[in-house]
């Protein structure tokens, strides 16, 4: 135990933790960043502080570890809410440390003096204060098992000024027990092996949370001992190669013919680690009507929640998909399953003519995310946006996902600008990996300023930007609902090409389908020059991805009036 301020055994514990890196921005200096001089755990300046959870969250989902952020007080902390709200939903580990206006005044008019902890309660899996400079070392070693044991989620601890100002005997810091782990209940594993055993077209569905607990190895032994395929949320790809030949794809609104076909046909279907919102199960329109059903979470509050299951198992992704491999007896090869495989070779081919730069016509998204694959050919990381034209990216196989925890995906809040500001942090944790973020103009202009963070911060990544001056989500429903369009087009569009190129990065705009090999490769010999990149792609605006259209006619009761022309 020593004599110290609260932010220098706060560094200390970051040190023991491993801690690469802090996101955020500074306030004061004597909050945080003067104990960061001479320490090995860097800060990541950011532009501003919502960039700052979405570069720890995408960090945290590619390198496994937690993402830690810093902001100052008052708007500070505000702007993280809407990184917060994401994560929450996205169960990603964080720890943000933040710094707070001091109690003196609280109430009364002191400077910066916010509500911090009644606003981000709803968003954070524990919100805390530091109100004792003597508990700093016990909170934040909480705040580091709470963000990883269980289900994972962001912490929130604030300092008020007062108390980091005030020197304390602080114990030392002694890191937490974490990686624990619950495996099922024996018997509710034993009832659903009988279910798989008895199966004859068994699917597994995995979500984020097989990522999250380190489940992939156990998710591929399991899926090759069944013979059985495999489909994946978009936080879930990258748990499975999907040059597998068990992969099949994207489940609800992100599914294609070869995702779809298997679920739909399955007579027992095993949802591992997903919370299965509504643009992953079409609020169950897109679930099989008759298949049994086990469910696997780490939460028992997730179990049931969406489905009514025939064997609900409480317990790590990891451990419960090492017992089922263990319980149930191993399928040699399923007629079922390799009529699928031959239907999914032959329905790639249809994508890879259909996605041919050969093709005449404008430029189309689908070209432009299926030549990732040809240029990036020893695999990347692929950060997702939300958007109308960029959900291309989430359609495998006109974008293939093969890198290990390769997919950065939003959760069902999908708030826009997480794939652009994310991906500089995807770098980070995975500074040997290509990083690509697929973006819409609209998520990109919102977040643009970082690309000088990832210059910065030595991040090189490449944006790829669809560029059809709209929020073209929107404007798709306004046409749906009668064409009644109102601030949906950016009629004063910039120059995206020279503000990146202003800011920094190697920058092209294309516009025909037989540049975008050359500027794709152009592009990535800018990344391993250690330069980021950004190619702005003018594309078709009403060209949409089957699922899309099959969502919004099937789920929310949306047609275009001349959809037929339209696909």
């Amino acid at each position: 135990m020593s004599r110290r301020r609260p932010w220098a055994a706060i560094v200390e514990a970051l040190e023991a933790e491993g801690v690469e890196y802090v996101f955020g921005l500074p306030g004061s200096p004597e909050l945080l960043y003067n104990d960061l001089f001479g320490s090995p755990v860097r800060p990541v300046l950011v532009r501003m502080e919502t960039s700052a959870v979405f570069m720890a969250m995408a960090y945290a989902r590619v390198s496994g570890r937690v993402g830690v952020v810093h902001a100052s007080p008052g708007p500070g902390m505000a702007n993280l809410v809407p990184g917060l709200l994401e994560a929450r939903y996205a169960c990603s580990p964080l720890v943000c440390v933040v710094s707070a206006a001091g109690r003196e005044h609280e109430g009364s008019g002191g400077f910066q003096d916010a509500p911090s902890l009644e606003m981000v309660r709803p968003v954070t899996k524990w919100a805390v204060r530091i109100d004792l400079p003597e508990r700093t070392t016990w909170t934040i070693r909480r705040a580091f098992a709470v963000a990883q044991n269980g289900k994972p989620g962001p912490v929130f601890v604030e300092i008020p000024v007062d108390v980091a100002a005030a020197e304390a005997e602080i114990p030392g810091y002694r890191s937490p027990l974490v990686g624990l782990r619950s495996a099922g209940d024996p018997a509710a594993v034993e009832r659903a092996s009988q279910l798989l055993a008895a199966s004859e077209r068994p699917v597994i569905w995995a979500g984020g949370g097989v990522g999250l607990a380190g489940g992939e190895d156990a998710l591929v032994a399991l899926a090759e001992s069944l013979d059985a395929p495999v489909v994946t949320t978009p936080s879930g790809r990258g748990s499975i190669s999907e040059a597998h030949r068990l992969a099949f794809g994207s489940v609800g609104l992100y599914r294609t013919r070869s995702s779809a076909r298997p679920v739909d046909e399955s007579d027992c279907i095993v949802y591992v680690g997903t919370r299965l919102e509504e643009f992953q199960t079409g609020l169950g329109r897109y679930l099989p009507a008759t298949a049994r059903v086990i469910q696997v979470d780490v939460d028992p509050f997730e179990l049931e929640r969406s489905i009514a299951a025939d064997v609900a198992v409480v317990g790590d992704a990891k451990l419960v998909l090492e017992q089922l491999a263990g319980a149930t007896p191993p399928v040699r090869e399923r007629p079922w399953t390799a009529e699928l495989a031959e239907f999914k070779e032959e329905y790639e081919r249809a994508v890879e003519s259909e996605c041919s730069p050969a093709r005449a016509g404008p430029l189309l998204t689908k070209q432009v995310v299926h030549a990732l694959n040809r240029v990036f050919v020893d695999g990347f990381v692929l950060v997702h946006e939300n958007g109308g034209q960029d959900l291309w990216s989430y359609y495998c196989p006109f974008v293939k996902v093969t890198a290990h925890r390769g997919s950065v995906a939003p959760a069902e809040q999908t708030v826009m600008g997480l794939g652009v500001a994310g991906a500089i942090g995807a770098r980070l944790g995975r500074p040997d990996t290509d990083v690509v973020c697929v973006t819409g103009d609209g998520a990109f202009q919102m977040y643009m300023k970082e690309i000088p963070t990832a210059l910065q911060h030595a991040a090189p990544v490449l944006w790829v930007v669809l560029d059809n001056a709209s929020l073209h989500w929107v404007k798709w429903i306004a046409r749906a609902t009668g064409e009644r369009y109102l601030a949906v087009d950016f009629d004063a569009q910039p120059d995206l090409a020279a503000v990146a190129a202003a800011s920094g990065a190697h920058a092209e705009r294309i516009e025909l389908p037989d540049e975008l090999d050359d500027a794709l490769a152009r592009a990535r010999a800018a990344l391993h020059e250690g330069r980021p990149a950004v190619l702005v792609c003018a594309i078709d605006t009403w060209d949409y991805p089957e699922g899309f259209i099959e969502f919004h006619r099937d789920v929310w009761g949306l047609e275009l009036p001349d959809e037929g022309s339209a696909t």
